[in-house]
């Protein structure tokens, strides 16, 4: 179905909010977009980023056990959007890369990070007015992108000799 803004939805799923929703999460856009569709990787790591931050960071309480995972596509990129409960205290930095001030070694404050590096810089986060649910999105390129080495590379290979 193409919705009003032009975009296709490949998906829609509510997973409950809990240790395994990046996984089932991960398993729903692979179902989704195809395991051997080259963006998959990228997909799947962005899903995993946004939903496991919606999981660790979102308040708790009766009502607020879910997280929502939404996937389109536009003609030469995806939109994922993920949607969790919100959270009072706390929203998703817009200054995307937390882990300097954490610690060389810290094992959290880098999901963001990531996200904006693979959907180059195209992501960001809103809360609806009427729930304060928390939506944060990005924008995942459809084709794999190669590096300019890698894309003379091939240019190389087409030319006649």
């Amino acid at each position: 179905m193409v919705s009003q803004t032009g975009l296709q939805e490949l998906g829609v799923v509510e997973l409950t909010r809990d240790d395994r929703a990046p996984y089932r999460a991960r398993e729903h856009v692979t179902s989704w977009v195809g395991s051997s569709h080259p963006a998959r990787e990228m997909l799947i790591l962005a899903t995993s980023e946004l939903v496991t931050n919606a999981v660790t960071h979102a308040d708790l309480g009766h009502g607020r056990c879910w997280v929502l995972v939404q996937l389109a596509r536009g003609v030469d990129f995806f939109r994922l959007a993920v949607t969790d409960p919100g959270s009072v205290f706390s929203q998703p930095y817009r200054i995307p890369l937390q882990a300097p001030r954490l610690g060389r070694n810290a094992e959290t404050g880098r999901g963001l990070g990531i996200v904006a590096s693979l959907s180059r810089g195209r992501w960001g986060t809103y809360v609806l007015p009427q729930t304060a649910q928390r939506v944060v999105w990005c924008h995942l390129d459809a084709v794999e992108l190669l590096l300019p080495e890698a894309q003379e590379r091939t240019d190389h290979r087409l030319k006649p000799a």
